[in-house]
C-alpha cells in the first residue's frame, strides 16, 4: 500500500483499535526499511559529448538515496587520452545533475580505462559519496570521488534522473547499457 512512518504506524495499534487490511498492508511495506528500484540506460555508443539517459527510477516520500549501483552489459573502454572520461549525473530533471553534478565514472587520465561488464561498480553507498578510486579492483581502474551537490533525502515522491555521457574523445569500446539500481533508505 503505503509507506509510513513509524510513529503513523504505532496509531493503527492502540488499545482497542482494530486495524484495517490497508494498515496492516501499510506495515509490512514499510517493515522493510530499504526499498531498491532499477532500470536500464538507452545503448551506451562511443560518441563524445553525447547524454544517455537511463529512465527515471522514483524515489519514495521520505526516503534517503542510500546507494547507486551500476552493471555494465559489456566492458566499456575509454579512449586512453587524459581527460577521456566516462561521466555520470543524478538529478531531479532530466540531463540535470541536481543530486551528484557530472562526476568521471571512468577516469582516463592518459591510459585507457575499463568497466568490465557484469561487476557492479557502486559510486554512493550508506548515503554518501564514495572516495576517489574507489571501485580499483572492483572492474574500474581510477574513478572520481563523489560529492553530493544536493542533499540525498526527499520529504515527497520524486523521480531521479541518471545521465552518461562520453567527455572528452569517444569511447573505444561501448555499444552496451548500463543497468542502474537505486536503493532508498525509509527515514
Amino acid at each position: 500500500m503505503a509507506l509510513q512512518t513509524n510513529t503513523t504506524l504505532k496509531t493503527y495499534f492502540n488499545t482497542g483499535d482494530q486495524p484495517t487490511e490497508a494498515q496492516f498492508a501499510d506495515l509490512i511495506d514499510t517493515s522493510n526499511k530499504f526499498i531498491t528500484a532499477e532500470a536500464t540506460s538507452a545503448t551506451i555508443a562511443v560518441t563524445d559529448d553525447t547524454d544517455y539517459a537511463v529512465p527515471a527510477i522514483s524515489q519514495p516520500a521520505g526516503t534517503y538515496l542510500w546507494e547507486v549501483s551500476f552493471i555494465s552489459a559489456g566492458n566499456i573502454v575509454t579512449a586512453g587520452s587524459s581527460g577521456n572520461d566516462l561521466q555520470f549525473e543524478i538529478g531531479t530533471a532530466a540531463s540535470g545533475g541536481q543530486i551528484v553534478a557530472l562526476t568521471d565514472l571512468l577516469a582516463d587520465g592518459g591510459a585507457a580505462v575499463t568497466m568490465t561488464a557484469t561487476e557492479p561498480v557502486t559510486p554512493i553507498i550508506g548515503g554518501a559519496g564514495r572516495p576517489d578510486n574507489y571501485a580499483v579492483g572492483a572492474g574500474v581502474a581510477t574513478s572520481t570521488g563523489v560529492t553530493f551537490a544536493a542533499t540525498g533525502y526527499s520529504a515527497a515522491a520524486r523521480d531521479l534522473h541518471v545521465n552518461f555521457r562520453a567527455k572528452g574523445a569517444d569511447l573505444a569500446t561501448a555499444a552496451t547499457t548500463i543497468k542502474v539500481y537505486m536503493t532508498f533508505m525509509v527515514a
